[in-house]
């Protein structure tokens, strides 16, 4: 996708039908390898279709997970196929059968500018493939992928453990630290040509840094430092890493130190057009390259749904689908209109708003469908393969579209959306009862009207430290399995 500007889709197809017919002749030539191959892409197919919820739908028998299990090892076996170019062949249909791939042309050609991104901690290699050039990586998604896969990731701890021993240390927060590290640099390395051939507009990894400190900013910036330079060293120049920090106070003075360093950040737990205006004015001042601003729009739109349905509201829940959506055209508006038009006039190449957290409504993802245009769209795996089920038209500004007036109106009478959606210039009548206010004071950065306790805020916060927390319990899970074995030494 990103070759065939400059070399044309014929040429490209003539290469790709010589490279697959040297893997057959090449798997013909050497069975143990090619078995072991075989092996390998089996395993990771499997793991994927795990991920993207493949024979979710099988019920009925009482035996639910067994016949899921089966659905999903025919499908893999099917896709991979008895040899290594019948796997190619089919890897190749499915990409061009993509309404993703097809997305990432539209953005070649100018019809729309949203670039793709993997929401998930593996992988990527499919995404890329597809056209995506992003990804993010946090403490839930680690987690997701831990369960889905565990020796794997049970393998790339123990790798860790006797690595902190020579060094003296044991901590579960230092190996959490550096679990975490190992899965950006392979993000790193699998989108480093993306961000070298685009002069580090695009290609990036998000990393978050430790949730629990999402009310102290010194330490955020110590840790993201330190990781910074970390990388830089192990990737022998400029890190293709941004940092996500949290939509809070302390975020806020994190964001500025660290793009006045000229190192790229992504703010996270965000979900008011309020943080978002907050932060585009930081980031716009900053050095960095490129920063992003995360509006996550399921996390946002289930706890209007729930206060809608709690009130008894008609026609809350299917209202609060737009929620996202509509919060996001109106950030996207403050971010980008010039200032003449009360906009921020932040520049879209360096400040890109970012759409994550998607939810599917039967069949209807609106988060994608009405927010094509938005700088960056994340797709995690089960929202990827449920958008990609059958062809679906893209209108490339649909951003600039306008909610529908009565989903809005039910939305009004939430009071979260409406501290979610609502300026200080909308005036009296829409003002929720408790306005959120991320602002300066005195040189310091103040959460108005409990921040912390909103219900988005507070609910994200919390399972991101619960989920950081579970990670570093299975890590000492790991490390007294490897004292047990005897490959730690007692008192090292």
């Amino acid at each position: 996708w990103n070759l065939i500007p400059e070399l044309g889709a014929e040429r490209i197809k003539a290469a790709a039908d010589e490279v697959t017919g040297l893997v057959e002749i090449l798997g013909a030539l050497d069975t143990e390898i090619h078995d072991r191959v075989r092996t390998i892409l089996m395993e990771e197919t499997l793991a994927r279709y795990e991920a993207e919820g493949v024979g979710s739908a099988s019920s009925g028998s009482g035996d639910e997970e067994v016949d899921r299990n089966a659905v999903i090892r025919q499908a893999a076996e099917a896709f991979v196929g008895e040899s290594l170019g019948g796997y190619v062949r089919h890897a190749v249909d499915e990409i061009r059968r993509s309404n993703l791939f097809q997305a990432a042309l539209c953005r070649r050609e100018g019809i729309s500018q949203t670039e793709l991104g993997n929401d998930y901690a593996a992988f990527l290699y499919h995404m890329i493939r597809l056209g995506g050039s992003f990804v993010t990586t946090n403490p839930v998604l680690i987690g997701l992928a831990w369960e889905i896969d565990g020796d794997t990731w049970d393998k790339r701890v123990d790798e860790l453990i006797p690595e902190e021993l020579t060094q003296g240390q044991r901590t579960v927060s230092k190996i959490s630290s550096l679990l975490t590290m190992r899965v950006v640099e392979d993000n790193c390395r699998l989108l480093r040509g993306i961000f070298l051939s685009t002069e580090g507009r695009e290609g990036y990894v998000s990393l978050q840094v430790n949730p629990k400190n999402h009310e102290d900013d010194r330490e955020m910036v110590r840790e993201a430092r330190e990781l910074y330079r970390a990388l830089e060293e192990r990737l022998g120049g400029v890190p293709n890493v941004v940092f996500k920090l949290p939509g809070t106070a302390a975020g806020l003075l994190a964001a500025e130190k660290l793009t006045s360093e000229g190192i790229g950040v992504t703010i996270t737990v965000c979900f008011s057009v309020t943080q978002a205006a907050a932060f585009a004015e930081i980031l716009d001042r900053g050095n960095a390259l490129v920063s992003y601003i995360a509006l996550m729009n399921g996390r946002m739109a289930f706890p209007v749904r729930d206060e809608l349905q709690r009130d008894g509201i008609p026609r809350g829940t299917d209202a609060a689908r737009w929620a996202g959506v509509e919060v996001a055209r109106k950030a996207y508006r403050k971010i980008y209109d010039l200032p003449s038009r009360g906009g921020i006039g932040a520049d879209p190449n360096r400040v890109k708003l970012l759409i994550a957290s998607l939810r599917i409504y039967d069949d209807w993802i609106p988060d994608i469908s009405e927010l094509w245009g938005c700088q960056v769209i994340t797709f995690f795996p089960d929202v990827r393969r449920t958008y990609d089920a059958h062809p679906r038209d893209l209108h490339g500004d649909a951003v600039f579209r306008k909610t529908p007036e009565d989903a809005l109106q039910v939305l009004m009478r939430s009071e979260i959306f409406r501290q979610a959606w609502w300026v200080p210039e909308d005036g009296k009548e829409t003002r929720p009862g408790r306005p959120l206010n991320l602002s300066a004071v005195n040189n310091a950065a103040v959460d108005h009207a409990d921040l912390l306790q909103w219900a988005p805020v507070a609910q994200t916060l919390g399972q991101f430290i619960e989920k950081y927390e579970e990670m570093g319990a299975k890590i000492s899970r790991r490390m007294r399995s490897a004292a047990a074995d005897g490959s730690m030494e007692e008192g090292s």
